[in-house]
C-alpha cells in the first residue's frame, strides 16, 4: 500500500499547542526575572520535538514493533541509569531524571511510549494467532499475558523506586484502556483489575507517603486550608483571569507563590493571563486530538495500526486530563505535565514520538469502509512484524 499525506489537522493542532506552551513558558519566566535561559531551552526542545514528530511520521509504524526488543532494552537501561550515582538526579526528594552532559531525560516518559508499543504488539499478535476477525472479542493466552507482565514489571518497579506512584498508575490506566479498546474479554480485564487492586493495596499499606497525599488532598478542599497551597493559588490564578485574561506577562502565580508555574501548573497561567475562553480553547484542542486520533484508528489499514493509534492517543489525552484535574482540584497534586505545553524536553519528545507514529499510521489508510476490518490475509501479511 502506497503511503499518502499525513493527517494535517493533528499536525497543526499539536504545533499550535507547542507554540502556546513556549509563549507561556516565556511569560512565566518573565515574572521570575530569569526568562531567557530556560526560554531558549524550551525553544530548542520544541524545534527538536517538531523534527522528531515529522521524521517519525515518515517511518513505517511496523518498524517500531519489529524493533520492540531493542526498544524495551533501551527503556530499561535508561531507568536503571537512575540508580547510578551522579547520573540519576534527585530533585524534590525524587530521583526521576538522568543527567548525561547537556542532556537531561525523564526515563518514565519514554517508558510509557515503549510500553504502548509492546502492548499493541501483544494484542495484534494474539488477535492474529487466534484468527479473530472483525470486532469480536478475544482472550490473551495466559503464557503470553505472563510474558508481557514480566516485561512490564521491571519498568513499573524502577519507576516506583524513584518514587513515582502516579506515573505507574497512569501507565496502568493506559494499558487497561488498550485492553478494553482492543476487545479483550471483560472477564480477563476483571482478573487484571483484581490483581492490580491487590497490588495497589499492598503498596499503600507499606508506603505512607502515598496515603498521606490522599489525606492532604481531602484537607485542601477546606476553604480555610486551601489558599496557601499550590492548588489554592492555582484556583485563584484561574479565577482571576476572568473571560479574557489579564494579559501575557501578568503572572501573579509566577511571582514566587506557585513554584514552577511554567511546568505542571501551566494551565493556571492560561486561565490567568489569557482567560476563560482560551482555557476552553485549550481543552477543545485536546478534544480535537482525541477525535482525530480515534478517526485515524478507525481508518488504520490493520489492527496493529488501530490499537497503536488508540493507545498513543489515550496516553496523550489521559495525561492532559490528569494534569487539568490536578490544576483544577479534581485530583491529588501529582507532577504530571500538560502535553506539548509544559516546560521540559522529555515529555515533549515522548509525546512528539507518539504523535509521529499516529501520523505514520494516518499515511496508510485502508480502502474498506471505516466500520470494517481488513481481510485476514492482509493481517497475516503483517505476521513477521509481530
Amino acid at each position: 500500500m502506497e503511503p499518502g499525506p499525513i493527517n494535517g489537522i493533528l499536525a497543526v493542532v499539536v504545533f499550535l499547542l507547542m507554540m502556546l506552551g513556549t509563549t507561556l513558558v516565556m511569560s512565566a519566566r518573565l515574572a521570575m526575572h530569569s526568562p531567557y535561559q530556560l526560554f531558549w531551552r524550551q525553544i530548542v526542545s520544541t524545534l527538536i520535538a517538531l523534527f522528531v514528530m515529522l521524521a517519525v511520521s515518515r517511518i513505517d509504524y511496523h518498524l517500531w514493533v519489529r524493533k520492540r526488543a531493542l526498544l524495551w532494552g533501551a527503556g530499561l537501561f535508561s531507568l536503571v541509569l537512575l540508580l547510578v550515582p551522579h547520573i540519576g538526579v534527585t530533585l524534590n526528594g525524587a530521583r526521576r531524571w538522568v543527567h548525561l552532559g547537556v542532556l537531561t531525560l525523564q526515563p518514565s516518559e519514554i517508558a510509557r511510549v515503549i510500553l504502548v508499543i509492546l502492548m499493541a504488539a501483544l494484542l495484534a499478535r494474539e488477535k492474529l494467532v487466534q484468527d479473530v476477525g472483525g470486532s469480536a472479542g478475544f482472550r490473551i493466552r495466559p503464557d503470553k499475558a505472563a510474558g508481557f507482565a514480566l516485561l512490564m514489571i521491571p519498568y513499573l518497579a524502577l519507576i516506583l523506586h524513584e518514587p513515582d506512584f502516579g506515573s505507574d498508575l497512569f501507565i496502568v490506566i493506559v494499558m487497561l484502556a488498550m485492553l478494553f479498546l482492543s476487545g479483550v474479554s471483560f472477564r480477563q480485564i476483571g482478573v487484571v483489575l483484581g490483581i492490580l487492586g491487590v497490588s495497589a493495596a499492598l503498596f499503600l499499606l507499606h508506603h505512607a507517603y502515598a496515603i498521606a497525599r490522599f489525606h492532604n488532598f481531602a484537607r485542601t478542599h477546606n476553604a480555610t486550608q486551601t489558599l496557601g497551597t499550590q492548588l489554592g493559588q492555582s484556583l485563584v490564578a484561574i479565577g482571576s483571569g476572568g473571560l479574557w485574561g489579564q494579559g501575557l506577562g501578568h503572572d501573579w502565580v509566577g511571582g514566587g507563590v506557585l513554584p514552577e508555574p511554567g511546568t505542571d501548573f501551566i494551565f493556571a497561567l492560561v486561565g490567568e493571563e489569557l482567560g476563560f475562553f482560551w482555557s476552553i480553547a485549550v481543552v477543545g484542542v485536546f478534544l480535537t486530538i482525541f477525535l482525530v486520533g480515534m478517526k485515524t484508528a478507525a481508518r488504520a489499514p490493520d489492527f496493529l495500526g488501530r490499537i497503536l493509534v488508540q493507545g498513543l492517543t489515550m496516553s496523550i489525552v489521559l495525561e492532559a486530563l490528569m494534569n487539568l484535574g490536578v490544576v483544577t482540584g479534581l485530583f491529588p497534586t501529582k507532577g504530571i505535565p500538560l502535553p506539548f505545553m509544559s516546560f521540559g524536553g522529555s515529555s515533549l519528545m515522548s509525546n512528539a514520538w507518539g504523535v509521529g507514529i499516529i501520523l505514520s499510521v494516518s499515511r496508510y489508510r485502508k480502502v474498506q469502509p471505516p466500520d470494517s476490518e481488513p481481510h485476514q490475509e492482509e493481517e497475516r501479511s503483517l505476521a513477521p512484524s509481530l
